[in-house]
């Protein structure tokens, strides 16, 4: 079962803010948890899960950290939340008679519509949400 949990809240706001970052340095774990509040270790966990699927990767070194794979309009917040909590399954069921897993599975194809947004459009909504805020 697919569902919104911190895994998902902070692994966002991570990738988010890298998002943010695009074509800079490398972010540190611990850049990121700072500013978000997160345990460094729990964000670390989180950043395994975004570089296994190719959503981010490692840079070592002195000057290493976390980086976007591509660019934030190729990722979408759908890949983003299977790769934390995994594939979105909303009926495990396979019957295809049977009515209710018809609904079902036009509900997980709406949900997949809704969340098949680039990350560049979650950081243009952010950021007029956060110019509203401060008028």
């Amino acid at each position: 079962m697919f569902t919104f949990t911190t895994k998902s809240r902070y692994g966002l706001s991570a990738i988010l803010e890298m998002a943010k970052n695009y074509g800079n340095s490398p972010l540190h774990v611990k850049e990121i948890s700072t500013k978000h509040n997160i345990s460094p270790q729990y964000l670390e966990q989180l950043m395994i899960r975004l570089v296994k699927p190719g959503l981010i990767r490692a840079v070592r070194g002195q000057k290493g950290g976390f980086v976007l794979a591509k660019p934030p309009r190729e990722i979408s917040l759908m890949e983003v939340l299977e790769a934390l909590e995994g594939p979105l399954a909303i009926t495990q069921s396979t019957h295809q008679d049977d009515v209710m897993i018809e609904y079902a599975m036009q509900a997980e194809a709406a949900l997949r519509r809704v969340l098949d947004v680039p990350l560049s459009d979650m950081m243009a909504r952010q950021e007029a949400r956060a110019l509203m805020f401060h008028i």
